[in-house]
């Protein structure tokens, strides 16, 4: 299996792909590192990839005399002889070929090999990775901890509001902490070059879009399973890379979720088989007894890698494509998950509602007089047993 190096003449970053997952003809490829796009054509040598006017004047000296050798001046240009040659119609019906036709939609790549560039990249950036995820989880234990023993000291000298108080602030703090050293883990595993600190860096400058994304997502993701579970299925692969989309080109809100669903059309079921196999895997290491915590924190960041690596499949495949992002689009998914929000809470409600009130009605009670030689002598107020009504239906 041929390799071929794609790379950005802005900036110089490079990656190898597989020839056969690389279309025919030329592609608009847009560099995941500097977000400068350019024209890529596989048959063309790299050198004119990277730059066109270097290609022309390759290609005139080459068509040049050799050096020390004076071309005779205005030269008048020869022309080929065509009077031999077929007539055009019957150049095809002579070789016998058929017109090239539109380029192939290319493949996604095949799972094993994404499981094998995913070990890569996880051994070459495994130290980073594995740092900012332990920040992550430390910076949400560390102050909430720190907030209950104070909480603790001040519920003496305050009361208890003050111990709710200061648990509230330090969950509070925790978790701006650890969304902030998420975001850098975000930001390495989609930019291969960022160190530990430009990683926090750039975590904190997309703090607040990533977690609007994450709301974001999580209410329209949750509102479709409200809906009969398949809904939700559905949301969860499309809106899935949203999270890669806001580090990688810089797109915020909607419009990134959007946008990450438009990458998926025409290749959900593709998608959702990569993302339920890793998941899968993940789940089976995490169960491992003794270890199954450790190795599951060990094993995050490849899992993230493979993510981040199905989002690069899929933005090489569509390249610099328009997507729908009018207020339209935008109000749509959010409307149908908060559907879900209301309608099934709703339909449930009323469901246990009408039950109880039913069986409060049945449970009615029921007055009894006794009487002696004609006058009323004592009213009783009874209940009649659970399961009585039953029994007298029978």
């Amino acid at each position: 299996m041929g390799m071929l190096t794609v790379s950005c003449p802005s900036c110089g970053f490079s990656r190898h792909l597989p020839s056969e997952k690389v279309p025919e003809g030329p592609r608009r490829v847009t560099c995941p590192h500097c977000n400068e796009t350019f024209i890529y054509d596989k048959s063309v040598p790299p050198a004119a990839n990277e730059e066109a006017p270097a290609a022309c004047s390759a290609e005139d000296s080459a068509s040049a005399p050799a050096s020390g050798q004076s071309s005779p001046p205005d030269t008048p240009p020869t022309f080929p002889d065509h009077s031999e040659s077929p007539p055009a119609g019957d150049s095809s019906s002579a070789s016998g070929e058929k017109p090239p036709g539109p380029p192939a939609v290319p493949a996604m790549t095949d799972i094993g090999e994404l499981f094998r560039q995913s070990w890569q990249l996880y051994q070459k950036r495994f130290v980073t990775l594995i740092l900012l995820y332990l920040l992550t989880m430390l910076a949400v234990i560390i102050p909430t901890a720190l907030a209950v023993g104070l909480a603790f000291v001040m519920t003496l000298i305050a009361g208890g509001v003050a111990f709710f108080v200061t648990v509230s602030l330090g969950i509070l703090v925790g978790v701006a902490c650890s969304l902030w050293c998420y975001s850098g883990f975000l930001c390495a595993v989609v930019d291969d070059t960022l160190r530990l600190e430009d990683a926090l860096t750039r975590g904190k400058e997309l703090l607040l879009p990533l977690a609007w994304i994450f709301l974001l997502t999580a209410f329209i993701v949750t509102g479709g399973y409200f809906l009969l579970i398949i809904p939700g299925v559905i949301f969860t692969v499309w809106f899935f890379f949203a999270q890669f989309i806001v580090p990688g080109e810089n797109v915020r809100g909607m419009e990134a979720l959007l946008k990450g669903r438009e990458y998926v059309r025409g290749h959900w079921l593709d998608v959702a088989l990569r993302l339920f196999l890793i998941w899968v895997v993940s789940c089976v290491v995490s169960f491992i007894p003794f270890f199954g915590m450790i190795l599951a924190v060990l094993f995050f960041p490849y899992v993230m890698i493979f993510h981040c690596l199905i989002y690069r499949d899929l933005r090489a495949i569509k390249g610099d494509m328009p997507f729908p992002s009018g207020t339209k689009n935008k109000l749509l998914w959010p409307g149908v998950a908060l559907a879900g929000w209301v309608i099934v809470p709703a339909i449930l409600i009323l469901l246990f509602g009408s039950l109880f009130c039913e069986k409060f009605h049945q449970r009615t009670p029921v007055h009894v007089e006794t009487t002696r030689g004609g006058s009323v002598q004592l009213a009783v107020t009874t209940f009649p047993p659970f399961g009585a009504e039953k029994m007298n239906g029978a």
